[in-house]
């Protein structure tokens, strides 16, 4: 069983963990102590150690052919929510260096691209158990190959997919291309949603009406670019894949490291796991 962490999505549930925070020696540590547990729980639930780490990019390749991509999350925010975003990166970066310190191998990261793509391009076509562990919806049409799992244990699978919108996920695509995507400021079809959408690609809307017309006509050339996994020029990052290299000791250092004393109590717990 391989589990494949969306990374972003891990480390910003944290944030709102612990809303008083933890520090040590004048450093924040919530965000960073929240993602280890939550490799520890997974890590149990699913009776594997073996992780992949994915990362968002600080650049963006999809704004260059889209302006406004995500350009909603930065606007209106108050002077708290930027300086509690920036002890959150703070905590993000040094999440990318503890990692590897810990003898995970795998942590990936490409100017450009966002942890959806990396994710995409391990999986498409793969045969291995994998779950995804995020709760991105975007990344539904990737169930044809993987299982996802919120941080909360919720296991969503193919046949779930398959119930709930009676298509199967690599439509997905093409049903965000058509009704557009508010988290990520893509415009589609104005006044189409994913339930219209879905009526179209299966041919339940009359060819005469004005809805059939409105998304018949509509260009999705940009946005079926925007919201496909992997984006265009993605590398294999299966090509990559490199084995961990676990010791207790490793796993001691970084615990001591961050003040992190539940976790060091637990250490024999974490050998048995890793």
């Amino acid at each position: 069983m391989l589990l494949i962490i969306d990374s972003n999505y891990v480390a910003y549930a944290q944030k709102f963990a612990l809303s008083s925070g933890l520090t040590y020696r004048g450093g924040r540590t919530e965000i960073i102590f929240g993602f280890l547990k939550t490799i520890f729980n997974m890590s149990r639930k699913f009776e594997t150690n073996r992780f992949i780490f994915c990362w968002d990019s600080k650049e963006s390749l999809r704004r260059g052919i889209y302006p406004d991509y995500k350009m909603n999350r930065r606007q209106n925010l108050t002077e708290e929510e930027e300086e509690s975003n920036r002890i959150a990166y703070e905590q993000f970066d040094k999440l990318k260096l503890v990692l590897p310190e810990m003898g995970f191998a795998n942590v990936f990261e490409e100017k450009g691209y966002e942890s959806d793509d990396i994710i995409a391009s391990l999986v498409v076509g793969s045969d291995e158990r994998t779950v995804v562990i995020s709760s991105d919806k975007d990344l539904y049409q990737l169930l044809n190959w993987c299982n996802i799992c919120d941080i909360k244990g919720s296991v969503y699978t193919k046949n779930m997919f398959i119930r709930e919108y009676k298509i199967n996920p690599s439509g997905w695509k093409r049903v965000k291309s058509i009704a557009g995507c508010n988290t990520d400021n893509i415009k589609g079809v104005k006044g189409v949603g994913e339930k219209t959408a879905i009526k179209y690609l299966k041919k339940e809307l009359k060819e005469n009406s004005k809805t059939y017309k409105k998304i018949n006509t509509y260009d999705t050339t940009i946005t079926e670019r925007l919201v496909s996994l992997p984006f265009e020029g993605c590398p294999d990052f299966r090509k990559r894949i490199v084995k961990d290299n676990f010791t207790p000791d490793k796993f001691r250092t970084v615990f001591e490291k961050y003040g992190f004393n539940s976790l060091i109590e637990s250490l024999d717990k974490w050998k048995q796991l890793f």
